[in-house]
């Protein structure tokens, strides 16, 4: 029997400023739910290399998907590592045919 794996897409938001990274976000969503994808992964980062070490990708991102995202967000769950920090996310779209009701 073989394996199939599924491909999430993923955007890298990595060193970009509040601005254009919701500009990304808001492209890379509307693309991949036109596309008919299910899920998508967002990767924000942790904010280390951020001044005063305060990743702010980490509210502006989830902030926008619950302001904006509703007609093509199902929902999103951040990715939480061992020591209880995300650096990025899960979301899922609309239309596509894996995604949690």
């Amino acid at each position: 029997m073989r394996a199939v794996f599924h491909r999430v897409p993923t955007l890298d938001l990595h060193g970009l400023g509040v601005r254009d990274a919701i500009a990304e976000t808001e492209c890379f969503v509307a693309e991949m739910a036109a596309r008919g994808e299910p899920e998508v992964r967002i990767v924000y980062g942790k904010g280390r290399g951020s001044p005063g070490g305060v990743g702010v990708l980490r509210q502006a991102i989830p902030a926008w998907l619950e302001q904006h995202g509703g007609a093509r967000v199902v929902r999103f769950e951040r990715e939480i590592d061992a020591d209880g920090n995300d650096g990025a996310m899960h979301v899922w779209l609309r239309g596509g045919d894996r995604a949690p009701q």
